[in-house]
């Protein structure tokens, strides 16, 4: 009779209303989780994220696809550029150490080496045709080069 169908249709949706809600509070249980777990990342994280908002949204505005591939290939070969950085160049400046004091100590021993020649007799000669010699050469050289 049309009572019974009533009836069954209402045990039906009471039955599919029972399901939705076991659905609805399993849903609920996995978000309250999420959101357990979530909720502490935020506020560890919020202040930082608050703070470099504003260059976030610079750096959003002023990068292009171009900018973004270059920067991420610097990132790839940072480690090889950082490795060649420790293994030679650094210690390549750390031999420069000495090279201030070593050039000093060279020009103090060709000022004393000076001293010395201009205290032989006949020194200026030498001195003279010595530079003779030195603007001849030049001269050779800036005719035929």
């Amino acid at each position: 009779t049309d009572m019974d169908a009533t009836r069954q249709r209402a045990e039906q949706a009471v039955t599919d209303v029972g399901s939705t809600v076991g659905r609805a509070d399993e849903l609920v249980g996995r978000a309250e989780g999420m959101v357990g777990r979530a909720e502490p990342l935020l506020a560890d994280y919020e202040p930082a994220l608050v703070a470099l908002a504003p260059s976030l949204r610079r750096l959003a505005a002023e990068f292009d696809a171009t900018e973004v591939d270059a920067l991420i290939t610097l990132i790839d070969r940072l480690p090889q550029v950082l490795g060649h950085l420790d293994d030679q160049v650094l210690p390549a400046l750390k031999g420069l150490e000495n090279v201030g004091t070593d050039v000093h100590d060279l020009v103090d021993t060709v000022q004393d080496m000076r001293q010395i020649v201009k205290g032989f007799p006949g020194s200026r000669l030498f001195r003279r045709r010595g530079a003779e010699e030195i603007a001849e050469d030049e001269a050779r050289e800036g005719a035929g080069g």
